[in-house]
């Protein structure tokens, strides 16, 4: 297979000690898969993670004769985040979806389009860990799989990564990677490059250590391995690390234990939960990590005032950083902290999609990363160089990120410390997007679609009454509202070159699942009251929607069989806003699941019923 073929080439190169094969072309599978727009062949499309589609069958002129061509039932109810994949086995064109908990896999035959035939599904029977449900920070859902080498491969929530055969459904390989017990919970896709499975997991609620590893997509053997919290060698710092930009924190000072009181670096969080991408040419993973674990911040600084807790001696390195690791190695080219020492749960999980444009006169291999702290990032993805930070929603809680250093201006007034003290700041905890992904499109430079929350929040850090690992790990009252009534979320065309928003779709739901743009001129989005929408991108005119059966999480599809385009998206209401809802918990108490609970009532969410169904349409 291609994947084996490219590992002998290295080894070929090594044993040679050439001073580099550069006359071998750069090549991996799901890389080469992507170009193909028919499929959809990786978890965003491409590993650039660009959600993007070169097809216009839909297009601007067509999409209102848009109809439901066929839906297929999850088998589950509860969340549906993630998105289908779509790729070509021995001829067939697959289809491949994984639902939530307890994570069941179905293979569809698309030969014939409109009717699809399942030819096999899969559940894990043996071993299964059903602690992992309530352990689950915020429901169990599960953001798709990846393919490559004739092999699907996806996480369940109780920790298992599975590696089946494409074609028959057989268990190839089973490793355990997570574990419930220590708060370790599997939500996210993996990435499969190089022939490596990279995976992370959740947990920053209760008190896991984040940590990133690479397995053997043939075999399931461990590669390699870094945490975010510990020492440089745990991390994964080398002397090379952040060379260029040596105020981003270097190797040296063992910063992911000393920028932590005591021994809270083993509760540090900084779990890797959400898309991945990679960079074929630079042989780059590109991940980030999430919050530094309990949100009562005054325990994760050594000092006692907002100025002491901010000056970088506390930083809780490396949460909340967007890592730049080597293919092969898992070392850390560079590392960018967004939110040093965390007072909001920012968390920094967010997709870091890759495009190559002109920034200031200069072609840059960018990096565009939508943070939950409400700032849009762009860094130069060779070496991490900090090129632009604009937010694009309503931000208090800092002025501006000093493009100098690469820190925020932090307001002291809207960032919580104190035990007891109450603190408003906007956005909130669930940012001014959570894991929804936005979409680009590298043939319109500078542009991002991106669903977004728009709400606030007061947050009042609690007294700690514990430190064990897989036990709630939060200490916080937090009550969330939107920022202005009537209005959860917007749907918005954003420069984050300029800052400029160019346009928005006020919506009075939450707009929490991904974006998906096409060269028929088309955005889609959907809604939590189950509405999905497909949007001119030029002037932001919704030109068709239609009402799902349920809340729109997920991410939206398109693929092409037989001449005609498809578009396929989960609908399912859940995650973490949808939490309330699926988990039947008391509206009345509006702390309950870290302040999701007033928001579902602000946005009527528990009128919206559960679900787990794959609508699928095309023009008639």
């Amino acid at each position: 297979m291609q994947s084996e073929t490219q590992r002998r080439l290295r080894m070929l190169c090594a044993v040679l000690a050439l001073g580099g094969c550069w006359g071998v072309a750069s090549s991996d599978e799901v890389t080469d898969r992507a170009k193909n727009p028919d499929l959809w062949a990786d978890p965003g499309g491409d590993q650039a993670l660009t959600r993007h589609s070169a097809l216009k069958n839909i297009n601007t002129q067509n999409v209102h004769s848009l109809q439901m061509v066929w839906s297929q039932s999850s088998g589950t109810l509860r969340g549906h985040e993630g998105q289908p994949l779509v790729v070509d086995v021995g001829g067939t064109p697959m289809m491949y979806m994984e639902s939530g908990w307890p994570n069941i896999i179905q293979a569809l035959d698309l030969t014939d389009p409109d009717h699809p035939k399942e030819l096999w599904n899969y559940t894990k029977t043996t071993d299964r860990d059903a602690s992992a449900v309530p352990r689950a920070c915020c429901d169990t859902v599960n953001r798709g799989m990846s393919f490559a080498d004739g092999k699907l491969v996806f996480g369940t929530l109780d920790g298992f990564i599975i590696a089946l055969d494409a074609k028959t459904g057989k268990e190839v390989w089973v490793v355990k990677h997570a574990y419930p017990a220590k708060g370790e919970t599997i939500t996210g896709a993996p990435l499969i490059a190089e022939g490596k499975v990279i995976e992370g997991f959740g947990g920053d609620e209760f008190a896991a250590r984040g940590r990133l590893t690479a397995y053997d997509l043939g075999t399931g053997k461990k590669v390699w391995e870094f945490y975010a919290t510990g020492t440089d060698k745990d991390v994964g710092l080398t002397a090379a690390t952040n060379k260029k930009h040596p105020e981003y924190g270097m190797a040296g000072k063992d910063l992911g234990i000393h920028t932590y009181p005591g021994d809270e670096w083993k509760r540090g969080g900084g779990a890797q939960w959400g898309f991945f991408s990679y960079d074929p040419e630079l042989k780059l993973v590109y991940t980030s990590s999430g919050n530094p674990g309990l949100w009562s911040p005054s325990y994760r600084c050594g000092q006692k005032t907002q100025a002491e807790c901010n000056s970088g001696k506390w930083d809780n390195k490396w949460s909340m950083t967007i890592f730049a690791r080597n293919v092969d190695t898992g070392e850390v080219a560079w590392a960018y902290q967004m939110t040093p020492f965390d007072q909001w749960d920012y968390d920094g999980i967010n997709e870091n999609m890759l495009e190559d444009l002109t920034v200031d006169g200069k072609a840059r291999k960018v990096l565009i990363h939508f943070d939950r702290n409400g700032f849009a990032y762009v860094l130069d993805r060779t070496d991490g160089t900090l090129l632009r930070a604009h937010n694009y929603v309503t931000v208090n809680w800092a002025e501006k990120i000093d493009m100098k250093t690469g820190r925020p201006v932090k307001v002291p007034a809207h960032s919580p410390l104190e035990v007891n003290g109450n603190t408003q700041a906007c956005p909130s905890a669930m940012g001014g997007k959570d894991q929804q992904p936005c979409a680009i499109d590298p043939g319109e430079p500078g542009i991002a679609y991106c669903p977004t929350n728009n709400w606030c929040m007061e947050d009042e850090p609690q007294a700690r009454s514990h430190t064990q690992q897989g036990t709630v790990y939060v200490f916080a009252n937090v009550y969330m509202y939107p920022e202005k009534p009537g209005t959860t979320g917007k749907f918005k065309k954003f420069n984050f070159l300029t800052g400029e928003t160019v346009w928005e779709i006020p919506n009075p739901y939450p707009t929490w699942g991904g974006a998906l743009v096409t060269d028929g001129g088309l955005a889609f989005f959907g809604a939590l009251n189950g509405d999905f929408f497909a949007v001119d991108r030029s002037s932001g005119k919704v030109l068709w929607q239609r009402r799902l059966g349920s809340g729109i999480i997920g991410n939206p599809i398109t693929y092409r069989v037989a001449g005609k385009q498809y578009v396929s998206i989960w609908s399912g209401i859940g995650g973490w806003i949808g939490l309330p809802v699926t988990a039947g918990l008391d509206l009345s108490d509006k702390f309950g699941a870290i302040g999701a609970t007033a928001m579902t009532k602000a946005a009527n969410l528990d009128k919206i019923p559960m679900g787990g169904t794959l609508y699928t349409f095309r023009v008639e």
